[in-house]
């Protein structure tokens, strides 16, 4: 059996290897456009504060994972083509220019995502720079290396937004974060992205929100970023915003495309043609908004689960919610963490819908154990009820999620 995967991000390595468990004789082979494998573009961030050996290692590592698990990489390997009838897939090698076709018992499309730098008058200077891979992560840190670049923007309100953000206030940079919505991390009940807003503006970030990035303006570098309402000094800018599925290679191959730009899934990633499914930024399957996800930068930790207010008012869900913050050790230990928990539950039955958390550390380990109280259909109570083991390093004698359920009326 052949299993081919488009693109090299975790997820669809794993899918692939989901698919082929328990079957013998199995090949999976991986094809990625890039010099480099990727585990996608969250956590890169991290890599802009540390050095090239480490990074280096990572890169190793990545390669050496695929190796150990017997599948057959191909970087420089673009995928132009899929064709469902012949089960083939056309790839062109970004080195030769030869173009070959390979044949696939199973196809799985997982190319991810492209961030779109906006078009604008000036986006093509030097400093505006997209950050969705290793190639942009090699230049970003090139391009920092001097103490010249003080003044950093970086577009958008997401996840990678705030982790890319952290890491250049880390470097001692001046950052600011300039998005076209009034809030940032939107997925998030507009109180808790304000709360998490003013954490960070704090820690030293500043934030436009509410604006356009209208222009980049300098000589042949970017020296200011325009908008709708003002004009900020700017070294480097480096756009998080915008993303458009990496999808346009499918033209024609009759695989649906949602109106979103993504290949269109059902809950087991199957795109509704036989044999090819899709994982991760470039497919959505219904209730995806409703995932899990998770952040952390820099000593700050946020994660959500399941439905917040906001989205289970709109599908029509009277919801009550209760927000609380308590330790996430006893007081009597060193080095408490302070946890902040927002609880979404159903108003009748006192279901358990959702959890928002954010903290310097052990907040995911809370969001994860709401997420099983609400896939398991938990009420309120019964989560509070469940005996939670004690520990003085992570967990306290009432844990943060016993206390934001004592504080759900």
């Amino acid at each position: 059996m052949k299993i081919a995967v488009i693109g090299s991000i975790s997820a669809g390595v794993s899918a692939a290897q989901k698919l082929s468990a328990g079957r013998s004789g199995v090949q999976i082979s991986v094809f990625e456009k890039s010099a480099f494998y990727s585990c996608g573009a969250c956590g890169l961030p991290y890599y802009l504060t540390v050095s090239m050996d480490e990074l280096q290692e990572a890169v190793d590592a990545k390669e050496k994972q695929l190796k150990e698990a017997g599948i057959d990489a191909h970087p420089l390997s673009e995928v132009t083509a899929v064709n469902p009838q012949a089960h083939t897939i056309t790839v062109r090698d970004l080195t030769s220019g030869s173009v070959t076709e390979h044949k696939y018992d199973s196809l799985v499309i997982a190319t991810g995502s492209r961030t779109a730098i906006p078009a604008v008058p000036g986006a093509g200077r030097i400093g505006v720079q997209a950050f969705r891979g290793v190639e942009d992560l090699l230049f970003l840190k090139e391009m920092t290396r001097t103490p010249y670049v003080r003044d950093i923007v970086v577009l958008g309100s997401g996840y990678e937004t705030i982790e890319t953000a952290k890491a250049f206030l880390k470097m001692g940079r001046n950052v600011r974060v300039i998005a076209q919505e009034r809030e940032i991390l939107p997925d998030y009940d507009p109180e808790v992205s304000a709360m998490i807003r003013a954490r960070l503006a704090g820690q030293g970030i500043t934030f436009s929100l509410g604006q356009r990035v209208t222009g980049f303006d300098g000589r042949s570098y970017v020296e200011k970023v325009r908008t709708t309402s003002g004009s900020y000094d700017c070294d480097l800018c480096v756009c998080a915003c915008g993303e458009t599925a990496n999808t346009g290679f499918l033209a024609g191959s009759g695989i649906k495309i949602s109106q979103c730009g993504k290949i269109a899934v059902d809950e087991d990633m199957r795109t509704g043609i036989p044999d090819i499914y899709a994982v991760g930024d470039c497919s959505s399957a219904a209730g995806d908004s409703f995932h899990s996800c998770s952040l952390h930068a820099d000593g700050l930790e946020i994660a959500r689960c399941g439905m917040t207010q906001t989205q289970a008012r709109k599908k029509g869900i009277s919801v009550r919610t209760a927000t609380a913050s308590s330790c996430d050790r006893p007081g009597i230990c060193p080095h408490p963490n302070e946890v902040t928990l927002k609880l979404v539950y159903e108003a009748s039955g006192r279901r358990v819908l959702g959890a928002q958390g954010w903290g310097a550390k052990n907040v995911v380990s809370r969001i994860n154990a709401i997420a099983v109280a609400a896939a398991a259909g938990m009420t309120v109570e019964q989560l509070a009820g469940v005996e939670l083991v004690f520990s003085s390093q992570c967990y306290s004698v009432w844990d943060p999620i016993q206390v934001v359920c004592s504080a759900a009326k």
